[in-house]
């Protein structure tokens, strides 16, 4: 009576596994009548199995040796599916997804709540599961069996990461949209076509205000509004940043974006916003025209008031280059971005766009350096801490060793829409029983046609402090955390540079100068601690106006 019941559980299981898959992507998408009809499929064969399972000839058939174990096994398996599906899957089924976006500049925090809680269940089902799981002795499990518990595994392996990350935004979202009282976040736009170090020069400002889930601009500025070329920094500074990018970081709100540390240009910043209007900041952002063009690819175009049309297509080479040809000044150019801020933020606000998309557009904005949050509520700064969103480069070497190849200009001008940027790096870590060697290798190409360089608007080459056309550049390459510097070269030949110490890491500055059509190649060499073990290598560099071609060359890894 018995191996039906075994084989009733095995049918049972392999028509269930497939539908718990089924449902994750109905929910995803939204389809809360398949995925509640899927789960109401799920739930049946799972009760059949678990019923089987809790037959008093089922328990007693556990104690027999060998065949015991497997029946045991089998039976956690189930449970612990059982409870995922009643806990976790079921009651994602009443979550409309398209309800957590926001309506006509407004997000519904009743359902945000709704969703939090919903994911603490979910989280807790996961636990226990897991709980399950591991306490399973898979040792002497037949195939089957092990297959099972293994499928069991595979699933929660690739639900755990996402339940803890979404568990705590769910329930930092609400006190972030105003549920505890009003927010002010400073919106930095940074223009690409001006490097700085995290991005560019961020000369367009916007402050959103946020009460009770409604988002609001509460006022817009530009660098003119602030007091600049002033004699002494604003705040205090990092002395590792003032040696190697000098005391101008802090004195000229252009230049706060040079480092590759975010949160120490959102202090600038904030300095520079609190002299100048005294508002309270719960946070800074930085976005660029680029992640802006991603997300119109979700939300669709953009109509501004002045009856241009922004696309995925033309925001980029609209807002970092053609605007300065269409107004010589900069208080026409200032208008121009006011009023495209003011356009672009309706349409994101009121929920254009598929949810799926719009997700797709902000995780490439972070993925690629041109979404950064800053908050001053130190749960959310813990929320983020370690995550590229949050604008600081890794603290150490453990899961990645990090090589930075950061663009700033000190040309005067836009000209940096016409440069290319790509970077090679290279190790031989995985090879050498001594210490390794690190290569950071950035090549920068000034693609301007040199027959275009005379009619190019003086706002984008005032040709002030070099020929019109040329492109002068502060590239600044930084090694692993504790690492030495050995030595650069520009186009192969040897340079003689002096290293800094900045964020624990080795970093030089070399300065490239590119006539139009030409291109520059700057190479540094570090040398590691035989000692330390090192992550698997990777690169973070300054967002470009293009995309950057990233090599990474590690034999034997």
């Amino acid at each position: 009576m018995l191996v039906p019941k075994v084989f009733a559980v095995r049918d049972a299981m392999e028509a269930a596994i497939p539908l718990a898959s089924d449902a994750q992507t109905q929910i995803l998408a939204g389809d809360t009548a398949a995925s509640a009809a899927t789960v109401s499929e799920l739930s049946a064969h799972v009760d059949e199995a678990r019923e089987h399972t809790e037959s008093p000839l089922w328990t007693m058939a556990e104690v027999l040796p060998v065949v015991g174990a497997n029946l045991a096994a089998v039976r956690q398996t189930v449970a612990a599916v059982d409870e995922l599906v009643t806990d976790a899957v079921a009651p994602a089924t009443t979550l409309s997804l398209e309800a957590l976006k926001p309506r006509d500049g407004r997000f519904d925090l009743a359902a945000l709540q709704e969703a939090g809680a919903v994911v603490d269940t979910a989280a807790e089902a996961v636990a226990s599961a897991r709980a399950t799981l591991d306490g399973i002795d898979r040792d002497g499990l037949i195939g089957q069996v092990t297959s099972a518990v293994d499928r069991l595994d595979t699933m929660l392996t690739k639900v755990e990461p996402m339940i803890g990350p979404a568990q705590t935004a769910l329930q930092l979202l609400p006190p972030a949209l105003g549920a505890e009282g009003p927010r002010n976040y400073l919106f930095l736009f940074q223009n690409n076509a001006e490097s700085r170090g995290t991005g560019g020069n961020p000369a367009a400002i916007v402050l959103l205000h946020v009460a009770d889930g409604e988002i609001s601009i509460a006022q817009q500025a530009s660098s003119d509004d602030f007091n600049n070329r002033r004699p002494e920094p604003i705040i205090p500074l990092d002395p590792g940043t003032e040696a190697l990018y000098g005391d101008k970081i802090g004195r000229y709100m252009q230049d706060v974006m040079l480092t590759p540390d975010f949160t120490e240009s959102a202090d600038i910043m904030q300095a520079f916003w609190a002299e100048s209007f005294g508002t309270p900041l719960d946070g800074v952002v930085s976005f660029d025209p680029v992640a802006l063009s991603y997300l119109l690819q979700a939300t669709g175009p953009v109509t501004l008031t002045t009856g241009d049309v922004l696309t995925g297509e033309n925001a980029v080479p609209i807002l970092l280059n053609e605007v300065y040809a269409r107004f010589p000044d900069s208080e026409m150019q200032d208008a121009f971005f006011a009023a495209a801020a003011v356009s672009i933020f309706d349409v994101v606000s009121s929920g254009a766009g598929d949810l799926d998309a719009l997700l797709a557009a902000f995780t490439r904005a972070i993925d690629e350096g041109r979404l950064m949050y800053v908050p001053t509520a130190a749960e959310e700064a813990e929320f983020i801490a370690g995550t590229r969103v949050s604008g600081i480069p890794p603290l150490d070497n453990a899961e990645q060793t990090m090589l930075g190849v950061y663009v700033n200009d000190i040309t005067e001008g836009k000209l940096d829409y016409y440069v290319d940027l790509s970077v090679a790096a290279s190790s031989d870590q995985c090879q050498v029983e001594g210490a390794p060697t690190f290569a950071a290798t950035a090549t920068l190409t000034n693609t301007l046609d040199p027959a275009a360089v005379a009619g190019l608007a003086t706002y984008i080459s005032p040709a002030r402090f070099f020929p019109k056309g040329w492109v002068t550049t502060d590239l600044v390459l930084y090694g692993p955390v504790g690492a030495e510097f050995a030595s650069a070269t520009v186009d192969g030949q040897p340079v003689a540079v002096t290293a800094l110490t900045h964020l624990d890491r080795p970093a030089v500055k070399i300065t490239v100068m590119n006539q139009p059509g030409q291109t520059h190649t700057v190479t540094a060499v570090f040398t590691g601690d035989a000692d330390e073990d090192y992550g698997p290598l990777t690169v973070q560099h300054t967002p470009m106006v293009r995309p950057t071609e990233v090599t990474i060359d590690t034999p034997g890894c």
